[in-house]
């Protein structure tokens, strides 16, 4: 069995078009499953720092990659490109084909976003197909958008059946996908995920899994503290925290330096709970201390009544950008440089 992976947000998380393409294979007797994995409410950052372990957990032979929410399209073209490499290196590591799939997303302006370009660029530079629903659905006009999708980006029944009828067209014959392997193999992965369940002196009381990942919460009481040891200076970027009803604010500090961060793990949606990534900087921190304010959000929920009660954190990882040493560090280089001059012999051929 042919095993594709649909790695992607919520619009992949939620029921849809992956059961759909999976109902179109097996009533044409294909040897192909398709795999749902699904991070609704994150973007870039938490996949490029999460892949190794999404990878690992779901072994597959092929890799579509919804990527392009709406909010990764306020990301410079830089920092769009590196997350991207982070991804790309991890597949080709592991020697998988990729392609990509664009989804039409509520609220953006198809007339003058980047995806479209970013897709033909990866496709003439590495050779990585694509799937681009968005510009279709988009040209269709608002009656059929209204007819095919919810809110302008999740899917109706039958803009499930359109998505999963497309996606399964398009793998249905995997497309080539290898020819961008040589090119990002072997460049570093630039981070680390550290799960709090490894680090010695922890116990983490919740538990939850998504897309087969164990997500085992370290859990702070209101007006608790809790030391998060490192092991070794490390350059901490970021933690994967919950939101929920009983969240509110956790403080983060580097206890050897004082500098501390304040992070509101609670929003709108907060009458149900999720695993949230929150950026926050540390260089060199060889521990953490993580607080929980007993604040209550003064934050209006989309619906339901809101838990007065106690306030209480949960962190599941802290995530890292790893001290590269020079042979990493000019890989990285040469491989950037490498790009540069290839879309600059691109736009030269496109006058």
């Amino acid at each position: 069995m042919f095993r594709v992976l649909c790695l992607g947000y919520s619009v992949t998380e939620l029921p849809g078009y992956v059961e759909r393409a999976n109902a179109h294979a097996e009533a044409e007797g294909r040897p192909v499953t398709f795999l749902r994995c699904g991070w609704g409410g994150h973007s870039l950052p938490t996949l490029a720092c999460l892949i190794d372990e999404i990878l690992d957990a779901t072994p597959c032979d092929h890799v579509l990659l919804e990527l392009f929410t709406g909010n990764v399209r306020y990301f410079d073209g830089a920092t769009m490109r590196a997350y991207l490499d982070d991804i790309l290196a991890a597949t080709a590591r592991r020697g998988l084909p990729v392609a990509f799939l664009n989804l039409h997303q509520g609220g953006v302006d198809y007339r003058a976003e980047p995806v479209a370009g970013l897709l033909a660029e990866y496709r003439a530079l590495y050779g990585i197909p694509s799937l681009d629903i968005a510009a279709p659905v988009t040209a269709a006009g608002a009656g059929d958008i209204t007819y095919l999708l919810k809110d302008g980006t999740h899917v109706t029944p039958a803009g499930a059946e359109l998505y999963g009828t497309l996606v399964y067209s398009f793998l249905r014959a995997p497309p080539p996908g290898r020819a961008y392997i040589d090119w990002f193999r072997l460049l570093p992965g630039r981070f680390e995920a550290l799960p709090l369940r490894a680090l010695p002196g922890l116990t983490c009381g919740f538990e939850s899994r998504r897309n087969g990942i164990p997500l085992q919460f370290l859990e702070v009481p209101q007006d608790g503290r809790a030391e998060i040891p490192l092991g070794r200076p490390r350059d901490v970027i970021g933690l994967l925290v919950t939101y929920g009803p009983q969240m509110g604010t956790l403080t983060v500090e580097d206890p050897a330096t004082g500098r501390a961060r304040a992070i509101l793990a609670y929003d709108a949606f907060s009458y149900y709970t999720r695993s949230v990534f929150r950026s926050v900087r540390f260089p060199a921190a060889r521990s953490l201390r993580i607080a929980q304010s007993a604040d209550l959000p003064d934050i209006p929920l989309r619906k339901g009544e809101p838990d007065r009660g106690p306030r209480l954190g949960r962190v599941s990882h802290v995530f890292c950008r790893r001290r590269l040493g020079l042979a990493a560090r000019a890989a990285l280089l040469r491989h950037r440089l490498r790009r540069a001059l290839r879309r600059a012999g691109l736009r030269l051929r496109g006058r």
